[in-house]
């Protein structure tokens, strides 16, 4: 990745163009990364445990399916959702169970209280830094009180942006890069309790940034 001062869109259609694109070659480099990721699966695994059976989980910006097939063969009732309908096509094709919808996490196709749980593992980072908190509010609109968020990001300071993706050349996506102390301000302000944080540091083949996974839990009055 390479950082730049200029103002670049984080806009849908560019990000989902660009998994679109590379979305054969995203799931031959990452899609079977959670087995020699032992934190990941044990923030899955913990969150599994937490999670009610009532209702369905929801992994948004699910790529090609590897968190909800995880949780899936845990007995977890999972929908995924992504904007790059390649993506969707290679989910669906890989676990074979499931529901798998095309949307933007900041309006959700799904009625309030749907979820026991939603997962957001490396989607949040492609919004413009001042749009989370809208996207968070969308999020727990659609969660049952009490239910169960787990977002994992990378941790840094300003934004990043890319025009070149798995081989791909791409219009420009942004990504933005957060503090700890940044993503608990704003779940704490978008009435979300956090209740666990773990961190790792990236893979040979990965961005070279520190991860970090926040569990936090919808908060009611």
């Amino acid at each position: 990745m390479v950082r730049s001062a200029s103002a670049v869109p984080f806009e849908p259609k560019s990000v989902r163009a660009a998994y679109d694109v590379a979305a054969d070659d995203y799931v031959a480099a990452f899609a079977d990364d959670l087995g020699r990721l032992p934190i990941d699966r044990s923030v899955l695994d913990v969150t599994a445990e937490l999670l009610s059976r009532e209702h369905p989980v929801l992994d948004i910006g699910c790529g090609p399916g590897q968190v909800a097939k995880y949780l899936a063969d845990r007995g977890i009732e999972m929908i995924g959702m992504d904007l790059a309908p390649r993506m969707l096509f290679l989910a669906a094709q890989r676990t074979r169970r499931g529901r798998f919808v095309n949307s933007d996490m900041r309006a959700l196709p799904f009625s309030s209280q749907s979820f026991s749980g939603a997962i957001a593992f490396y989607s949040i980072q492609h919004f413009p830094r001042l749009a989370l908190g809208d996207a968070l509010s969308e999020i727990r609109r659609v969660l049952v009180p009490d239910g169960i968020l787990v977002v994992a990001t990378h941790l840094g300071h300003g934004e990043v942006y890319v025009d070149e993706f798995l081989g791909h050349q791409i219009d420009p996506v942004g990504g933005t890069l957060y503090t700890e102390a940044e993503l608990r301000l704003v779940l704490e302000r978008r009435s979300f309790r956090v209740e666990q944080v773990r961190k790792r540091g990236p893979l040979a083949h990965e961005h070279p940034s520190e991860r970090v996974y926040l569990t936090a839990r919808r908060e009611d009055s």
